[in-house]
């Protein structure tokens, strides 16, 4: 029976020793959770690269017993790290409708599936007694409100612009719009679309997890661990410049530097015409604080694309044109926001302003009309 190593390892040290993890694996399986080996048995791995007959690789390890080898090859097999032809089948199944993406996404979309989560079936009150140990241990939880800089601050005024375009004009008519003109963006316009899209619209205390804030739009466990940064190039009453939003009082503060759009965006003409672009980076603790396993990640993938959705559609009911995209120069626009692109990273960038031609990307066929 021939046998070839997985396609889907993963190594790392751990507790002193290599641990290798199958992330192909079904929850339970040891390669899974991870198995521990020696160099000798990365030397066995090694000779698997395609399909071999174990029998064949046992005179290349002098000094050793054939049937140490030999059980060595087994024991491999056991923890899935060797498959057969039949056990293949999966990652065979994977190579091919993931062709085109490296061992990153694929890592991370099938290592983070199937995380066990506590219920009252497997011990619901004994988990949310371990978790709130911790976090008594661990001292009080992050603030809901990121760092300040202590730049100069100007608060937006609150007179917002009334959102009362139609909710299926406004679902229908939202579109990205990739040409702005050179018309500012109001004033009212800009503070009506960061209120409702990052401002808070009330607050919860909850116990050992401190002060929660409730936006518009849904996040897991309402950590918000987003942060919003905003470079304003065409707004009524605000210089030019790179702020930061502060949820707290609906306030921007100025921050030092600037940010090459042009350059951390790859030359996109949307970004560097629209009349501010919002800059979108997660605060890795203010998640963590709370959860406690890598699918958490997920989550906050999924929380930047809520935001996205309720930003655009907050600029189109306020008559402004938006666009997002995550095409942008990681590291370059970490080091600009002064940032170290690891308790604070890059997240997302969009933005909005006045279309050049007004009603762009407006469908002009009648989708309202089509209804079951």
């Amino acid at each position: 029976m021939e046998l070839r190593r997985s396609r889907t390892l993963m190594a790392g040290w751990q507790n002193g020793g290599l641990t290798v993890e199958d992330y192909l694996a079904e929850p339970g399986d040891e390669g899974r959770t991870g198995v521990q080996i020696d160099g000798t048995a990365l030397d066995i791995l090694g000779h698997f690269e395609d399909w071999t007959d174990p029998e064949t690789v046992l005179d290349r390890f002098e000094g050793y017993d054939p049937a140490s080898v030999r059980g060595a090859v087994k024991q491999l097999a056991d923890v899935g790290l060797l498959r057969t032809r039949d056990e293949a089948e999966r990652e065979d199944k994977l190579d091919e409708a993931w062709r085109h993406w490296g061992d990153a996404a694929r890592y991370f979309h099938f290592a983070t599936k199937n995380v066990s989560y506590v219920t009252e079936e497997n011990g619901a009150d004994t988990g949310r007694t371990e978790l709130v140990s911790e976090l008594l241990e661990e001292g009080p939880p992050p603030s809901v409100f990121g760092r300040r800089s202590g730049g100069p601050k100007l608060r937006l005024p609150r007179s917002f612009v009334p959102l009362r375009r139609d909710f299926e004009d406004v679902l229908v008519s939202r579109r990205t719009t990739r040409e702005f003109a050179d018309e500012p963006v109001g004033l009212r316009e800009f503070s009506t679309v960061l209120h409702f899209a990052f401002g808070p619209m009330y607050f919860i205390d909850v116990p050992n997890f401190g002060q929660l804030m409730m936006r518009t739009s849904p996040c897991g466990g309402s950590r918000h661990e987003s942060e919003c940064y905003i470079v304003v190039r065409n707004v009524e009453s605000i210089a030019p410049g790179l702020y930061r939003y502060c949820p707290e009082d609906h306030s921007l503060e100025l921050l030092d530097g600037e940010v090459d759009l042009d350059r951390v965006g790859f030359e996109q003409r949307m970004a560097t015409s629209a009349g501010f672009v919002v800059l979108l980076t997660f605060d890795v603790n203010r998640a963590m604080y709370k959860y406690r396993n890598s699918r958490i990640l997920r989550t906050i993938l999924l929380n930047a694309g809520h935001l996205a959705q309720t930003f655009a559609l907050c600029a189109t009911a306020a008559g402004l044109g938006p666009f997002q995209t995550d095409a942008f120069r990681d590291t370059e626009l970490e080091t600009a926001l002064g940032l170290d692109g690891i308790s604070e990273s890059a997240l997302y960038v969009f933005g909005a302003g006045i279309p050049a031609v007004r009603g762009e990307g407006v469908p002009s066929f009648p989708i309202s009309g089509a209804r079951d």
